[in-house]
């Protein structure tokens, strides 16, 4: 009789609700990582790859790694641009499990230390986590995790410099891993490395995958500029791995990456509820001003022409911070040495906020 399994899809879209203007990208992403859970308590044998494409400072990152740890699995970040071939110089692949197996301790060490806390004892450290008397049990930890190999588009435009021609080797590494090999992992020259099954790994490659969207639109034959087009669910139903292969990616690796999930481009109404979200950039300088006895009275227009600002450096949310700043930072330094009551404005014709008597 089969075993009854609960989803945890649910919980994992209700926990990202932090997540603006993504809802479909969150329930791909609650479906990827549920299946994970479920390789993660044994009732299945085998991990699988997705892309997960978007612009940056569209909630790529910050959706997993939510998830993630909603679900304490473990979870690491890799700059794919700092990883090389067998033999080249940098890192090789097999180091992008090292996080992860950093993570893994981690979570270990999360009720560990808690138990040595109790006992009046400091907890052990360690220069390295390869090196921990308990690596093995890291190790089974961290095999069924999940790593984001972030910025992996940018393989793409790698050059090898004996053919002159785009590398594809890491590529075919990566492959083999994704579907599932054993590494040894290591972060020395001088040792073999621990024995690394790679198997339940969960390895989301992400990146922009910058000039996708017209190639894709070239092939459907619609504008490439059409930037109301790109934001239409149609679009992107219509995306397969051979646009992927078209992009750069190893056939084998587009095959085995046939899991696609779009963070879509926000607009002017989404960040300005990340602007005004609890916590956020909003809240922060409002706070500091009226730490000065400076009132803020910054206006509803003015807040969406912050938006639209941002949305200008097509950066997505990480552009706010940048616009605050250049908008916000002198008006902090005039409220903070004022000797009389202050008001903070700003308005949509303003160059920068402006701190006037009120």
């Amino acid at each position: 009789m089969a075993v009854a399994t609960v989803s945890k899809a649910l919980d994992l879209y209700l926990a990202t609700e932090a997540v603006v203007g993504q809802p479909l990208a969150r329930k791909q992403l609650a479906a990827l990582l549920d299946r994970q859970w479920s390789v993660h308590r044994g009732l299945l044998e085998k991990s699988s790859g997705a892309i997960l494409s978007g612009r940056s400072g569209t909630g790529k990152t910050y959706t997993a790694r939510l998830m993630c740890q909603h679900l304490g699995l473990p979870y690491a970040e890799a700059d794919a641009t700092r990883y090389t071939e067998g033999g080249y110089k940098g890192l090789d692949l097999p180091q992008i499990f090292i996080p992860l197996l950093e993570e893994a301790a981690r979570l270990k060490d999360a009720t560990h230390e808690a138990r040595m806390e109790g006992l009046g004892q400091p907890a052990p450290k360690h220069t390295s986590v390869l090196k921990r008397p308990d690596i093995e049990e890291l190790i089974e930890i961290a095999q069924t995790g999940v790593i984001l190999l972030d910025e992996m588009d940018k393989w793409m435009l790698r050059i090898n410099h004996v053919t002159g021609q785009v590398d594809k080797s890491i590529q075919s590494e990566l492959l083999k891993m994704i579907e599932g090999s054993i590494e040894y992992v290591t972060d020395s020259d001088e040792e073999i490395g621990v024995r690394f099954d790679t198997s339940k790994v969960l390895i989301i490659c992400a990146g922009a995958f910058v000039g996708l969207f017209q190639q894709v639109a070239k092939r459907m034959h619609r504008d490439a500029d059409d930037k109301d087009y790109m934001l239409q669910e149609s679009f992107w139903n219509q995306i397969v791995p051979e646009d992927f292969e078209k992009f750069g990616l190893l056939p084998e690796l587009a095959g085995r990456l046939s899991r696609h999930i779009f963070t879509r481009p926000l607009n002017v109404d989404s960040l300005r509820v990340i602007l005004r979200h609890p916590g956020g950039l909003l809240e922060e300088y409002r706070t500091r001003f009226e730490s000065f006895g400076c009132r803020w009275a910054v206006s509803e227009a003015g807040e969406i022409k912050i938006a639209s600002i941002a949305i200008e450096r097509d950066t997505g949310a990480r552009a706010l911070d940048h616009v605050m700043s250049k908008k916000f930072d002198l008006a902090l330094y005039e409220a903070a040495v004022a000797e009389h009551p202050v008001k903070v404005m700003f308005e949509p014709d303003m160059a920068t906020a402006q701190v006037v008597a009120d």
